[in-house]
């Protein structure tokens, strides 16, 4: 069967970052689907300098203006040019070009939206710099969520070969999980998760695991009473929904066992680090970030700016290739629906 051409947008990230090296690795090495035609929203210049430092010789290719995609070139690296504010310090991330970043994510995803690329690949970046900058986002997620037409709660889930999971709550304090954790939480976001499992993992009837919030999801409360309150309550609802086989409180400990994972699609975590330690932990390199619930695709490494190494020749792009691999699939997953 002859698949079809995608054409997948790969945004710039943080310039100071690895996030320049790791795309010109990932079209370099070949092992992006040889459909896609991946297409990143950078500076010329750049891309220049990052080659210069790390020794590559990948040939540009710069799309006109009125961005004809007809007139992609295979084997290079084509870029949609935008400029940069400031020059760049490999490692030193500069608030000034906030806007760079910015204005490359919003380029990405209005394309996307309007059905003239069928996903974005978001590159890293450094919130630290952004929220200096006036980003009133906590992230990425957020912020692509305020992008979108549908305006629903963004829903973050990782994904490796042998694993998918849920964070329900991501970048605050363990401290305060505990209270941000409600049945309409849970509700929301597997319900949302479920329909995105559906439309773009091609699994019609989800079977999904709830982890508990205490050691051995409560002891029946004795460790606490979350999961008889409000994890438990939730997942009866979830359970009325048509096409979803869904259990728990599953005490974490045990939910990422070999024997258990081959019976669950999705397992819907409490907080950060419980969700992303399996992933990691399964597949260090090859982890993506999803975000689910918006009204295109969008998909990203699993990790961080990577300021220390920035500019030194020993970034990875396997997390990227995997993203770009990942969204092209999903988007066939869509279009086949």
């Amino acid at each position: 069967m002859i698949l079809p051409r995608k054409v997948i947008l790969i945004t710039a990230g943080d310039p100071a970052s690895i996030a320049t090296e790791i795309t010109i690795k990932a079209i370099e090495t070949g092992e992006i689907n040889e459909n896609v035609n991946a297409i990143v929203v950078t500076d010329p210049t750049l891309v220049e300098q990052c080659k210069t430092q790390i020794g590559s010789n990948i040939k540009v290719h710069l799309l006109e203006d009125n961005i004809n995609f007809s007139d992609y070139k295979h084997n290079y690296l084509n870029i949609i040019p935008i400029k940069l504010k400031n020059k760049i310090k490999f490692g030193s991330p500069d608030v000034k070009n906030f806007s760079f970043v910015k204005s490359s994510i919003m380029i990405a995803t209005n394309l996307s939206m309007n059905s003239i690329a069928e996903a974005i690949v978001t590159n890293p970046i450094n919130k630290n710099i952004m929220h200096r900058s006036g980003f009133n986002f906590q992230g990425h997620t957020d912020f692509l969520s305020s992008l979108s037409f549908k305006k629903k709660n963004p829903v973050m889930m990782l994904v490796s070969k042998e694993l998918k999971t849920l964070p329900l709550t991501i970048h605050v304090p363990l401290k305060k999980v505990a209270k941000l954790i409600t049945k309409e939480l849970i509700f929301t976001k597997v319900k949302v998760a479920v329909e995105d499992l559906k439309t773009f993992f091609a699994i019609k009837k989800p079977s999904i695991i709830v982890t508990g919030l205490n050691p051995h999801a409560g002891e029946n409360g004795d460790f606490g009473d979350e999961e008889i309150k409000v994890i438990k309550p939730a997942i009866n609802e979830l359970k009325k929904l048509k096409n979803i086989s869904i259990s728990g409180p599953i005490s974490a400990d045990t939910a990422f066992s070999s024997s258990k994972r081959i019976n669950y699609d999705l397992a819907v975590c409490m907080y950060h680090d419980q969700a992303l330690i399996p992933i990691k932990t399964l597949d260090f390199y090859n982890g993506v970030n999803v975000t689910l619930g918006l009204d295109f695709i969008r998909t990203s490494p699993d990790h961080g700016t990577g300021n220390d190494i920035a500019g030194k020749n020993l970034a990875d792009p396997k997390s990227l290739i995997s993203a770009i691999n990942l969204a092209y699939e999903m988007s066939l997953n869509k279009n086949n629906g």
